[in-house]
């Protein structure tokens, strides 16, 4: 039974296994395929529409990509981290929360609710109930001053792919 276990694992994991693979978030060609690029290597990735949505959204930010080898050119996704959207600053990755009071965001890699701070708020909050990455610098307890921000996946999205 372990063997026929282990034989059905094989034939359904792509080649090279679940692994991670960083590298920087490119489109190539006319056709702009989303792929990911690491030491002048370069991979189409394919995956589930939750995760290709916002990896597309990442032009030039470096990843690390959870996955398996489909041949030698094509990256199947079942899971990324970002890990700087290009600014250089480790980015704070979540679902956006905006009410009377302030807007904050859920920080999944922490577990924390941050308050953010500066002037892009009012175009933030356009996008309550998104999935946004935020850059910037801790200000106060549990405060954070706006660097940079991008969204992820829109509060239509979240709910659409749920």
């Amino acid at each position: 039974m372990l063997l026929a276990a282990t034989v059905l694992a094989c034939a359904t994991t792509p080649r090279g296994g679940a692994r991670a693979y960083e590298g920087v978030v490119v489109h190539v060609g006319a056709e702009a395929v989303l792929s990911l690029a690491r030491e002048g290597h370069v991979r189409a990735m394919t995956g589930p529409e939750r995760l290709i949505l916002q990896l597309d959204r990442l032009p030039g930010a470096s990843v690390s990509v959870r996955g398996g080898l489909v041949g030698d050119d094509e990256l199947r996704v079942r899971d990324f981290q970002l890990l700087d959207p290009g600014d250089g600053l480790a980015p704070m990755v979540g679902t956006l929360i905006a009410d009377q009071f302030a807007i904050v965001i859920d920080d999944e890699i922490t577990g924390t609710r941050l308050a953010l701070r500066g002037p892009q708020l009012r175009e933030l909050k356009r996008h309550h109930g998104g999935r946004v990455w935020v850059t910037g610098s801790v200000i106060g307890p549990r405060q954070v001053l706006i660097a940079h921000w991008g969204l992820l996946l829109t509060a239509h999205e979240v709910e659409r792919l749920r």
